[in-house]
């Protein structure tokens, strides 16, 4: 459960703050009393394999608002919601995604925030989420090399047995090894 006075923190802190944008202020006492709540959620945008673009370093910190502020508004903090929630706010696609989230979260913030729910949600209902680059969401989980390697180590069993799946030139296999992951 979030504590009240961590709620009470996430709405003082407010938007911007929490967004982390230009008026941001990393000293306000807010952020001490949501410590255990952000900690994990910075822990998984650092440990993302995704380029540090300052496009996807707002969709990262968008994430993070997200959260937190869904948090408060719920009393529930994100590592206990069911996969229910957690599919409810991923939307089955996109457009029920932002039937859910608030006017300024963006389309790049999707993907990053089903990355959330795999490691900190233990959400692995993927297939619930219509389409989407799973090989993207994989690589940014597990890492581009291990995948790459992963998928490739497929191929050559695949091939070895005769199988046209495991052409390089199949797209199909990573997506299906990414579902499987």
């Amino acid at each position: 459960m979030v504590r009240p006075a961590e709620a009470r923190a996430v709405f003082e802190l407010g938007l911007r703050n929490l967004r982390r944008l230009q008026y941001h202020d990393p000293a306000e006492p807010g952020w001490h009393v949501i410590a255990r709540l952000l900690r994990p959620l910075e822990a998984v945008n650092a440990a993302l394999d995704s380029p540090p673009t300052p496009h996807r370093r707002r969709a990262m910190l968008d994430v993070i608002a997200l959260l937190l502020t869904h948090s408060a508004e719920t009393g529930r903090v994100y590592w206990g919601w069911t996969t229910q929630e957690w599919t409810r706010l991923l939307g089955r696609t996109q457009a029920e995604f932002h039937q859910h989230a608030p006017a300024w979260v963006g389309d790049e913030v999707r993907p990053y925030l089903a990355a959330h729910a795999y490691l900190l949600g233990s959400f692995n209902e993927f297939h619930q989420l219509g389409s989407f680059q799973r090989l993207t969401l994989s690589w940014r989980i597990f890492g581009r090399d291990r995948v790459t390697s992963d998928i490739a180590r497929v191929r050559t069993v695949l091939r070895a047995w005769g199988y046209q799946l495991g052409q390089d030139d199949d797209t199909l296999l990573p997506a299906v090894a990414c579902q499987l992951r």
